[in-house]
C-alpha cells in the first residue's frame, strides 16, 4: 500500500460552479493540507478562482458518472485522509479544524459521517448524515453514477464496522429552489441510464423513485419504490440495509401520496391515513448547534 503524508486532501469535483465556490474554498483555509480540484468542463470564472485559493486543478472529461470524477481526483490526493466537499458546500463551524484534527490521529478509524445541512427557502435546514471523511486508502472508492457514495466498498472491506459520527458540518446551498430544478432534471437523466444498465439495482432504483415523485412523477415513483422493495427480501449487505428505514419511510409517503382515498366500509375513515408522526420521528436527530434543523438521515449517496 503506497505510503502517504500525513495530513488531509479536499477533493472537489466542479464545473460551472462560481456562485459558491469562493466561499467554499475560503472556509477549507487552515482545514485542508491540499485541495485536489477536479474540473469538468468550466466555462465561467470557476478556474480562475480555484487558481485563486492555490488549488491543485485538474481536468476531467465528463462521462455522466459522478463516481468517477471523484475517484480520478482521489487517485491525485497526496496525504492519508480525504475529506469530499462540493463546490456548493461550505465547511461550518469555528470547532471543524480542531474536530477533524483529532479524528485524523485515530489509526483504527477507515472513516467519519459528518453533516449536509440542506439550506431550504423557507429557513429550514436539513440535515443528512454523509460519508465524506474517509481514509486515502486504495480499497475505498465511490460507486454509482449519481448518488455517489463510499458505502458500498466500506462496508465491504470493513463489514463490522460503523463509522463514527462527527460534529462537523456542511451548509449546502444545493437544495434552494433556484438550483434544485436543474439538478433534479439532470438526475433524472442519469437515474434512468443506470437504472436500464443495472435494472436489479437497489440503490438504482430507490434513488429514481425519489427523485420522480419529488418531481410530481408519483405513478412512475411507485414502479421503482415496488421494485427496490422486492430486493429487501434478500440478504442484504451492510450498505443496503443502512437506507432500510428511510426507504420504507419514503415508500410509505409514496403510497399514501399516490394512492386514491377510499372509505372504508362501515365508517366515516379512509381506507389509507396520513404518515404518523411516530413514523417521522423514526429518523436518527442531529445534534443541536443552536440552528432550525429537521432529523437527520445516514443516506447512503449525495441527493446531488
Amino acid at each position: 500500500m503506497q505510503k502517504r503524508d500525513k495530513g488531509l486532501s479536499v477533493v472537489m469535483i466542479a464545473k460551472n460552479a462560481s456562485r459558491y465556490l469562493h466561499e467554499s474554498l475560503c472556509s477549507l483555509s487552515g482545514v485542508a493540507d491540499e485541495i485536489v480540484f477536479v474540473d469538468t468542463g468550466s466555462t465561467d470564472s470557476t478556474i480562475e478562482i480555484a487558481k485563486n485559493h492555490a488549488c491543485r486543478i485538474f481536468s476531467f472529461n465528463w462521462c455522466d458518472d459522478f463516481s468517477k470524477a471523484k475517484n480520478f481526483g482521489i487517485e491525485q490526493a497526496r496525504y492519508r485522509w480525504i475529506l469530499n466537499i462540493d463546490s456548493d458546500e461550505v465547511l461550518d463551524g469555528s470547532n471543524a479544524k480542531a474536530i477533524l484534527g483529532e479524528a485524523l490521529l485515530n489509526g483504527s478509524v477507515p472513516a467519519y459521517i459528518i453533516y449536509q445541512d440542506n439550506l431550504c427557502d423557507s429557513g429550514e435546514i436539513i440535515p443528512h448524515m454523509m460519508l465524506r471523511l474517509f481514509r486515502n486508502d486504495s480499497r475505498i472508492r465511490f460507486t454509482n453514477p449519481v448518488h455517489e457514495c463510499i458505502s458500498e466498498k466500506l462496508f465491504f472491506h470493513w463489514p463490522r464496522f460503523f463509522p463514527p459520527i462527527l460534529d462537523v458540518h456542511l451548509k449546502h446551498y444545493g437544495y434552494l429552489s433556484i438550483h434544485i430544478q436543474g439538478k433534479r432534471d439532470r438526475n433524472i437523466d442519469l437515474l434512468q441510464r443506470w437504472n436500464n444498465a443495472e435494472p436489479g439495482n437497489i440503490i438504482g432504483n430507490y434513488k429514481f423513485g425519489c427523485s420522480l415523485i419529488a418531481a410530481g412523477r408519483k405513478e412512475e415513483a411507485l414502479i421503482y419504490f415496488e421494485k427496490a422493495f422486492k430486493y429487501f427480501i434478500v440478504p442484504l449487505d451492510m450498505h443496503i440495509l443502512l437506507f432500510l428505514p428511510v426507504f420504507v419511510l419514503n415508500y410509505h409517503n409514496a403510497l399514501i401520496s399516490a394512492a386514491p382515498y377510499e372509505q372504508c366500509p362501515g365508517t366515516d375513515k379512509p381506507a389509507v391515513s396520513a404518515p404518523s408522526r411516530t413514523a417521522k420521528s423514526a429518523a436518527t436527530p442531529a445534534k443541536s448547534a443552536g440552528r432550525r434543523r429537521s432529523s437527520g438521515r445516514l443516506i447512503p449517496g449525495r441527493d446531488s
